[in-house]
């Protein structure tokens, strides 16, 4: 959480390890988890594509190095529902048990570094600093869902929304003229399926912000945010 964010809780930077980039930095670590060569370990995935589906044997974990991933769940109803998104440095498949609870989808073009559960379990059990890396690493994806829970039960769609595109911009390193760049991969309809609201509400709340000042839409891929400060004010607002 920063301090300009003020009650801004729906997202933080420590959302599924993002302060604990690269998990396996060397090849001599990628080598003990996957018992196999340095590159024997890393898949490709186009858009839309997915890496694996809820209920699927949970025989490895993923770590993000290009691209975006969404975790989701189809409901009963027919809806998706979009759990979180996972970066480059996030860890995807982490906490599942046997089996994967979710199914899980490469937004766009997608680069992951896939490791073996087993090869996971030797490295907990050789490195005492990889096994508390990890486990800081669950424990703030854990409390990013409990967090994501919470507000999509509290929060108003303007802050919703203020709230979404603030984890960008805190993620992103780009800048123009003193303003944050931010890619957005994501489409209106899986930003809306994520913050529980419709693609057009969505939209019009993006829109309103473009109007207003707060961020410029050169492209529909990608966002300026002219000020964080104002943009932290609508993700605290309830």
């Amino acid at each position: 959480m920063t301090a300009a964010a003020g009650n801004h809780v729906l997202f933080t930077r420590h959302e599924a390890g993002v302060f604990e980039p690269g998990l396996f930095k060397t090849a001599a670590d990628r080598n003990l988890a996957s018992g196999a060569g340095d590159h024997a370990g890393v898949i490709h995935l186009g858009g839309r594509e997915d890496l694996f589906l809820e209920g699927d044997d949970a025989t490895h974990v993923y770590e993000v190095t290009d691209g975006v991933v969404c975790l989701y769940r189809i409901m009963p109803d027919g809806n998706r529902h979009i759990l979180a998104f996972r970066f480059p440095g996030d860890i995807v498949g982490l906490c599942s048990p046997a089996t994967y609870g979710y199914n899980a989808q490469a937004v766009g073009d997608t680069r992951l570094r896939r490791i073996s559960r087993a090869g996971l379990e030797r490295m907990i059990d050789e490195r005492a600093d990889f096994a508390r890396k990890l486990l800081r690493m669950a424990t703030a994806e854990l409390n990013a869902m409990r967090d994501h829970l919470t507000c999509l039960a509290s929060k108003s769609a303007e802050a919703k929304v203020a709230d979404f595109l603030l984890m960008l911009a805190e993620r992103s390193t780009a800048r123009a003229g003193g303003a944050v760049v931010v890619n957005l991969p994501m489409t209106r309809t899986d930003i809306g399926d994520y913050l529980g609201l419709t693609i057009e509400t969505v939209s019009r709340t993006i829109s309103k912000m473009r109007r207003t000042g707060v961020i410029d839409l050169p492209r529909t891929t990608q966002v300026i945010v002219r000020s964080t400060d104002r943009l932290a004010e609508l993700a605290g607002a309830a």
